[in-house]
């Protein structure tokens, strides 16, 4: 027996109507309309309008609409007949190879705590230490050691010893040499070059607040000051006039003992 559908197509294509121009009849879009001729009943918006659109075709194609509603109600009842259902696949009741050892190990641990918490009950009868009584002492200042003096023991003179200080400190360092010592005190950058007992000492640019201390026999010569203005010269305790103006470059300045009163250039 042939369904809605095809009782409708037949009926349609007897009376000589294209689709389109049973859309015009009807006021049902195409789309349903071949749809509902087709029987592909999921593209129509529900049951409720499926029902209505085949009403409405079937009125306008001169069919009974109760016959048509029939067809589609058999059809909706077998494609709502349950399929049997399968069987699921039993579960497999095997457990994975590594619960069995951790069962293992936290059984063991929750055995050895508890044996150690009896143990511990065990050795304090009657008392009961919770958690949060436990204080942890703060960490205190080492407090200084207190020295006892005997009774009869006079308490220490705290008092420091007068400190003596020499008359001039120059004149000291003098005194405990026996040759020259000379102080070379730097107020601006100066390049020098010098001498000690005829032999090579040092050379060098000296920063701004240097000093540098020289110690010899017989003499010191200054072989050549690259700022004459910068350089300040202490003699065995005596500062020395000045060694000529800012920016100056002076040469062969002789420091002697027996001459300390006097600047000796050497022609």
């Amino acid at each position: 027996m042939a369904g809605e559908g095809q009782i409708l197509r037949n009926a349609r294509v007897d009376k000589g109507w294209s689709l389109t121009q049973a859309e015009e009849v009807t006021k049902i879009r195409i789309r349903y309309l071949e749809a509902l001729e087709e029987e592909a009943y999921h593209i129509l918006p529900g049951d409720t309008y499926t029902k209505g659109f085949l009403r409405t075709y079937a009125k306008h194609l001169g069919i009974n609409p109760e016959e048509v509603l029939e067809h589609y109600k058999a059809l909706g009842q077998q494609q709502e007949k349950p399929l049997p259902a399968e069987p699921a696949p039993p579960l497999s009741r095997r457990r994975p190879q590594w619960i069995k050892p951790v069962l293992v190990a936290v059984t063991g641990v929750v055995a050895l705590v508890v044996v150690i918490g009896i143990a511990s009950l065990s050795k304090h009868p009657g008392t009961t230490i919770a958690p949060e009584d436990i204080v942890t002492p703060l960490p205190t200042t080492p407090q200084e050691e207190v020295v006892q003096q005997p009774e009869n023991t006079p308490p220490p003179d705290n008092t420091p010893p007068a400190q003596t200080s020499p008359s001039n400190p120059q004149n000291v360092i003098a005194q405990e040499n026996e040759g020259l010592v000379a102080q070379l005190v730097f107020s601006q950058p100066c390049w020098i070059r010098v001498n000690v007992d005829g032999q090579f000492a040092f050379e060098g640019t000296f920063t701004q607040g240097a000093t540098k201390e020289l110690k010899a026999k017989d003499q010191i010569e200054l072989v050549t000051v690259g700022n004459a203005g910068g350089l300040t010269v202490t003699l065995n305790g005596k500062t020395w006039p000045s060694l000529g103006a800012q920016g100056q470059v002076v040469n062969n300045i002789i420091l002697k003992k027996d001459s300390a009163n006097q600047i000796s250039l050497l022609p």
